[in-house]
C-alpha cells in the first residue's frame, strides 16, 4: 500500500500542476493597459507618491496628521516636499480640533515648517469657519500663522481680520488659543 502511493501521489501532484498551466488563460497585456487609472509614461517622467500621510505628535501633546494627494520632492532640498491636495488635522489633548484644507503646500522637514497656498479652509472648534490664501505652521509644536487677510464665521458672528495667530494656551481650559489682528472686524450676531 505504501509503495503504491509513493508513486501515485506524486504522479496526481504532477498532474494537477500541469493542468493549472495548460487550463490558465494567456493575459491580454494590452488590455491591462487601457484599464490603468494612472498614465505609467508621465509618472515616469514626473515622479511621485500619491496619497501620501505624515503623522506625529507635537510639544504639547497634540495629534498632527497631514495628508496629500501627491507629493514631489524638491531637487535642491532632500527634505522639502512639494504637495497638492493638502489636508490639516490638529487634535488637541482635550479634545479641540483644527482642520485646513489647501490646493497645495509645501512641507520641509528640515526646518519642520509646513504651510499651505491657494484657498485655504480652516474650521475650528468650537465653531469657526475661516478663508484665506496662506497659512504657515510648525510640524513639532502648536503654532499657525495666517500671514494675509482672513475672513469667515465664528460662535460670535462674522470675522474679518488682518492676520490670525493659532497656538497652544499656557493657561486656561482651552488646548488653543486663536489671536485674530490687524484690523479685526467682528459682526456680532446674538
Amino acid at each position: 500500500m505504501i509503495s503504491l502511493l509513493k508513486l501515485v501521489l506524486p504522479l496526481t501532484a504532477l498532474a494537477l500542476l500541469s493542468m493549472v498551466f495548460l487550463l490558465a488563460r494567456p493575459v491580454d497585456t494590452s488590455r491591462a493597459i487601457e484599464m490603468a487609472e494612472i498614465d505609467v509614461e508621465e509618472r515616469a517622467r514626473d515622479p511621485r507618491i500619491s496619497g501620501a500621510r505624515f503623522a506625529g505628535v507635537t510639544d504639547d501633546g497634540a495629534a498632527l496628521r497631514l495628508v496629500t494627494e501627491t507629493v514631489r520632492t524638491d531637487p535642491l532640498a532632500m527634505l522639502r516636499f512639494d504637495v497638492t491636495g493638502l489636508e490639516l488635522y490638529l487634535d488637541g489633548p482635550r479634545g479641540e480640533t483644527i482642520e485646513a484644507r489647501a490646493e497645495a503646500g509645501a512641507l520641509d522637514r528640515g526646518q519642520g515648517i509646513f504651510s499651505m497656498d491657494g484657498t485655504v479652509e480652516i474650521s475650528a472648534s468650537p465653531g469657526y469657519r475661516l478663508e484665506t490664501g496662506r497659512m504657515t505652521g510648525l510640524l513639532d509644536n502648536t503654532r499657525i500663522e495666517v500671514p494675509g487677510t482672513l475672513t469667515g464665521a465664528g460662535p460670535a458672528g462674522e470675522i474679518t481680520a488682518g492676520n490670525l495667530l493659532i497656538e497652544a494656551a499656557t493657561t486656561g481650559p482651552a488646548a488653543y488659543k486663536l489671536v485674530f489682528g490687524g484690523g479685526v472686524r467682528l459682526i456680532y450676531q446674538p
